[in-house]
């Protein structure tokens, strides 16, 4: 297979890349949207509204966060704050993009929480470890703006991996953490593990494409080895004690999900630091069937939900917040 077709991409000569039949960008929505969700406390569907606006976090840089906030839940100030990065294999999508700003809004309502998105830059005009330094100033960014809340960092796909860095550098500066949410994160390697060597033909992520991904993710002159990608290469920089600092992590995967074998060795090693680790490795489907299925969306929201609910702690009662529809 073409592996730019599959993804609808051109590089074009100055090394930048076309970026073809992307995902519909949405505008913010100051003035809310309503958003419909699903609540324990009704028969059916309710609807709650969200506010969104774009903030920015580097001029320098380009950078922004996309701060989705919901309505009709008392003091927001109070509330929980998610700071998400969302996936595309570091060289697709933005915080814009249809897939995930409907996935900030309805975490928004369903929590309800607030949920800053970042708009980090993407590869090859802006080669790792941007995307990593561009979260390290969302943490900066969050210490300041989230004074009082419980505070989780959340990530999909290559945002889990963007997200597990950022917990890192947000416990070096001293941010409380109240939780790190990684799923599906995309790590490879030189090496094919089992997995990997069966997603040939993956209807979602096939090998060529994954392997395209990385080749304009890495840094010029790396292989799938470097610490940005395998998940071996990076904990060999971590020491445990570091790792012991993280809060309770929840870690989601998918039975189909090509890096679903190198996601089990990030599980072990939190684990072995004695991090507090929930991991459901066997969700249904393919790599992002969150996206793409409804009742895998219904159940994605549902877990991150449940985990944001019981470690937001006392300073606020996000099952009180829920009950207002």
């Amino acid at each position: 297979m073409d592996p730019y077709k599959y993804l609808n991409i051109r590089l074009n000569p100055d090394g930048s890349l076309a970026r073809n039949g992307e995902a519909k960008l949405l505008p913010p929505a100051p003035s809310g949207e309503s958003i419909a969700i699903t609540s324990a406390s009704t028969d059916g569907p309710a609807h709650r509204i969200v506010h969104s606006n774009d903030l920015p976090l580097s001029d320098a840089k380009g950078t922004s966060v996309r701060l989705f906030v919901p309505g009709g839940v008392g003091d927001g100030n109070k509330l929980p704050l998610i700071l998400y990065f969302h996936g595309g294999g570091y060289v697709l999508f933005r915080a814009a993009s249809e897939p995930f700003h409907n996935t900030a809004a309805v975490l928004a309502a369903t929590v309800p929480t607030a949920v800053a998105s970042v708009d980090y830059r993407l590869a090859p005009e802006h080669r790792l470890p941007a995307a990593f330094d561009d979260a390290a100033d969302a943490v900066r960014w969050v210490r300041a703006y989230a004074v009082g809340r419980p505070i989780f960092i959340m990530g999909c796909h290559n945002g889990a991996s963007i997200a597990f860095r950022a917990a890192l550098a947000a416990v070096d500066e001293g941010v409380e953490l109240r939780g790190l949410i990684l799923n599906q994160a995309h790590h490879s390697g030189v090496e094919r593990t089992a997995a990997e060597r069966a997603s040939v033909d993956d209807r979602v992520l096939p090998l060529p494409a994954n392997d395209l991904l990385w080749e304009l993710a890495l840094p010029f002159g790396a292989d799938r080895d470097h610490e940005y990608c395998n998940p071996d290469s990076m904990l060999a920089g971590v020491s445990a004690a570091r790792l012991r600092r993280l809060p309770p992590c929840l870690v989601l995967g998918r039975k189909k999900d090509p890096p679903r074998d190198r996601q089990r060795v990030l599980v072990e090693a939190l684990r072995e630091a004695g991090v507090d680790v929930e991991a459901r490795m066997d969700g249904a489907g393919f790599h992002a069937m969150e996206l793409f299925k409804p009742n895998c969306a219904a159940e994605f929201n549902a877990q991150v939900a449940d985990f944001v609910r019981r470690h937001a702690g006392d300073s606020v009662d996000v099952h009180a917040a829920r009950s207002r529809l």
